[in-house]
Parts: C-alpha cells; structure tokens; sequence
C-alpha cells in the first residue's frame, strides 16, 4: 500500500510541476527553475523537433542522450519510479508534441526555451561528467 500511495504522491507531484511550468510560464524565454529535467528535456526535445530550426540534429541528440540515462537512473532507483516513468514520460511527450503540432506555438519564445534547456543540459552532463572523475 506504501508504493502505490508513493506512485501517486509523485505523479501528482511531477503532475503539479509540469502544469506549472507548461501553464503559468508557457510565455516565458526560460523554463521554470535553474537545472535541467527530464520533462523539460523532453519537451525541448519536441520543440526542437516540431518548430524545424531552434536546434541542430546534433544538439537533438544530446538532449536524447540525457533523456535516456537520467530516465533509465530514475526508473532504477525503485519500482514506483519506474511505473511513473512508463505512465508519465511518455503522456508528457505527448501533450507536448500535440501542442506543438500548432504553427502559433513555435515562436521566439519557444525556440529561445529550447536552447535554455540544451544549456542545462550540457551543464548537468559537464556536472556529472566531473563527479566521475573526482570519484577515480
């Protein structure tokens, strides 16, 4: 009963979050917060994919690179995480690439959106990258 109720408490949460940074800053140049995410990765991802430009298909494939190892971490930590990332990630990519499918919602704002979160993504790679070495 304890995992199921941690299932939902962090669907829930992630559920709050992803409103939160789709809704009240849908209009922003930057996401919500200063590290990079898997939801935010992932919408980057589908952003730079549908809006044809903000970022190069090299740069599409660092943030899949990230998606998938932080995704695959998430999901070993524990069995709630990894009912919420098969029930969560895959919705997320999909309100996100429904969203923007819309000409209107590929502006400025969404390609500068993009960028931010490669950025982030590239210092957390960079950041992880020298833990390791620190640990050897």
């Amino acid at each position: 009963m304890t995992t199921q109720w941690a299932t939902r408490a962090s669907t829930l949460l992630l559920g709050l979050a992803m409103a939160i940074s789709h809704g009240a800053d849908a209009h922003a140049e930057r996401w919500p917060g200063t590290t990079a995410s898997i939801a935010g990765a992932i919408a980057a991802r589908i952003i730079a994919v549908k809006c044809s430009g903000p970022l190069t298909p090299a740069e599409i494939a660092e943030l899949d690179a990230y998606i998938d190892e932080r995704q695959t971490a998430f999901m070993m930590e524990s069995e709630a995480n990894q009912r919420i990332s098969e029930a969560v990630f895959p919705q997320l990519a999909r309100d996100y690439n429904k969203s923007y499918s819309k000409r209107e919602a590929c502006d400025a704002n969404a390609r500068d959106m993009a960028k931010d979160m490669l950025q982030r993504v590239r210092d957390a790679q960079a950041e992880l990258k020298k833990r390791a070495e620190v640990k050897q």
